[in-house]
């Protein structure tokens, strides 16, 4: 189980590099095409550069779904836990538990549908660079199976903590009884 844990987590700081390239990209995209836009035409240099808001727009799409799957692995996408907190512990963790399998039944569904899409971006092309629209699509298919591994990954890990959590309660509770005798 650790062997599984550790590729999992090599395989996010992977993705947390990769979408912190992906990002500094983006910003240096943006830049140029905020001086070719504005600063080179004050100089009287007119130069057009369409290709940086296409590069910039495809690279945001990678960013939220890869972002968003290693995100899963910590339980940090955005959920409502003042109320799974109220709750009692155990019927807290079968809310929470309830809550993840439905984002993972959601993540499914994202890959299922990604699929059909990388299928029909095969024979379409972006407008400006020319490139497979396939490989803009494949973000979403390709970002919710991790999604769905960091999620599963996640409840088994909680699992097995409030197991030894509980285990560890027992003792304390066996060894403070055995002390009052």
């Amino acid at each position: 189980m650790k062997l599984v844990f550790g590729i999992i987590a090599g395989m996010n700081v992977l993705l947390r590099h990769v979408v912190g390239a992906m990002l500094g990209v983006m910003v240096v995209t943006v830049t140029i095409q905020i001086c070719v836009r504005f600063v080179l035409p004050k100089a009287g240099i007119i130069v057009a550069a369409p290709w940086t808001e296409e590069l910039a727009r495809y690279l945001m799409v990678w960013c939220i779904f890869l972002g968003a799957a290693v995100a899963s692995r910590s339980g940090a996408l955005i959920a409502m836990d003042s109320v799974v907190d109220a709750l009692p512990a155990r019927l807290g963790d079968a809310t929470r538990n309830f809550g993840l399998l439905i984002t993972i039944a959601f993540f499914a569904l994202l890959v299922w549908l990604g699929v059909r899409w990388v299928e029909f971006g095969t024979v379409e092309t972006s407008t400006v660079m020319a490139m497979p629209m396939a490989w803009v699509y494949a973000a979403m298919p390709l970002g919710s199976a991790v999604a769905i591994i960091n999620i599963l990954a996640l409840m088994v890990e909680r699992h097995f903590q409030r197991r030894s959590e509980r285990r560890a309660a027992q003792a304390a509770a066996e060894e403070a009884a055995a002390s009052i005798v």
